[in-house]
């Protein structure tokens, strides 16, 4: 496996061809975008209508969570990073990983950059000094694959994991919960309690300091600060 410091090279399916700093390792399913659509994310997703308000509000719980972050020596990793929003926020050295080579294409940030899956890290275990993990895990829908993702997080980081997550005890959760009955599209997220997911997090090795919701019984979005754990729990 690959270490932070040797990033090899990988090449997108629909944007121009990426410089020098990028590994492809893992066969992922297809992610197939329109064109242009990575650019437009970093450029407009979070910094236009109400994702601009949104963007504060995850950097401020980010860095709130972060102050209470005992970080363990090396560079933090950033996954899925998109076109690297919140990297910077991260204290220290930073490497960027995202499944999708056109988002990766479309960072501006100098950092070593990576194309792989979450659930296959090219990287060798306790490589990182701690991880971000924003905005994946409310579209994953088992508690099973949640998991297997935070273990793979669990097996490169030495320190401090932040992770997001949905919680189903919110009046959005609400919302998409009776979106059915109003002849609209099921949403695709998913929404678990704060205690279904401190238990996914102990199966995985870590064990919660503390919780962040960016607006708490309304808003699904939550923040996670979690360290690892001595002794990993078995799988649930």
């Amino acid at each position: 496996m690959a270490s932070a410091d040797s990033i090899g090279r990988c090449r997108p399916r629909t944007e121009p061809r990426l410089a020098a700093g990028y590994v492809g390792t893992v066969r992922e399913n297809p992610y197939d975008r329109e064109p242009g659509y990575a650019v437009r994310y970093r450029d407009r997703r979070f910094r236009t209508g109400s994702g601009a308000a949104t963007d504060r509000r995850e950097r401020r719980a980010l860095r709130r969570l972060l102050r209470r972050a005992a970080t363990a020596p090396g560079p933090w990793l950033d996954v899925p990073c998109g076109a690297g929003r919140l990297t910077d926020e991260l204290p220290g050295s930073k490497v960027q990983v995202d499944r999708d080579p056109t988002m990766v294409a479309a960072i501006d940030a100098p950092h070593p950059k990576a194309c792989a899956s979450v659930h296959a890290l090219p990287f060798a275990d306790g490589t990182f000094g701690g991880a971000l993990c924003m905005r994946l895990l409310q579209h994953i829908p088992t508690g099973d694959e949640r998991v297997a993702i935070l273990r793979e997080l669990r097996r490169v980081t030495r320190g401090p994991l932040l992770a997001s997550f949905f919680d189903a005890n919110s009046l959005q959760h609400l919302r998409r919960r009776l979106r059915p009955l109003f002849g609209r599209r099921r949403s695709g997220r998913h929404a678990v309690s704060r205690r279904t997911f401190a238990r996914e997090l102990a199966a995985a090795g870590f064990e919660v300091v503390a919780m962040k919701p960016l607006l708490r019984f309304v808003g699904e979005q939550t923040l996670v600060l979690a360290l690892p754990r001595m002794r990993e729990s078995p799988l649930i």
